[in-house]
């Protein structure tokens, strides 16, 4: 569920981002482009969901340790984000993507038998 929140965060991020364009120096630095960019209400949710994917991180560190929950919840967010990629945004990834993602869950699998 972390991963989840965290994936639909990515890709409202990647939308948000892309109406924004691209940042100078200049716009970072000024506060009121900063305060009107943040409030927009797709940038706020996108960071509001990657703040609470982080943040829902902290529940499980007591059923399991503190490197397996971040290398799983790391994996299985890529391996969201890449789906809704494609799935909502027509995105097209090579086949090295696909079984970098393949080696992911199989190492997820591995952690979580303890091999």
């Amino acid at each position: 569920m972390v991963s989840l929140v965290g994936a639909c965060g990515n890709i409202l991020w990647k939308l948000a981002s892309n109406t924004v364009g691209q940042i100078s120096w200049e716009k970072l630095f000024d506060i009121a482009w900063d305060v009107k960019t943040l409030f927009t209400p797709l940038i706020f949710t996108a960071l509001f969901l990657m703040f609470v994917g982080r943040f829902a991180s902290i529940v499980p560190v007591g059923y399991m340790g503190v490197t397996q929950l971040a290398t799983f919840i790391a994996i299985l967010t890529l391996v969201f984000t890449a789906v809704f990629d494609v799935l909502l945004l027509k995105a097209k990834y090579p086949m090295e993507v696909w079984l970098g993602i393949a080696i992911g869950i199989l190492a997820i699998y591995f952690i979580s038998r303890g091999i």
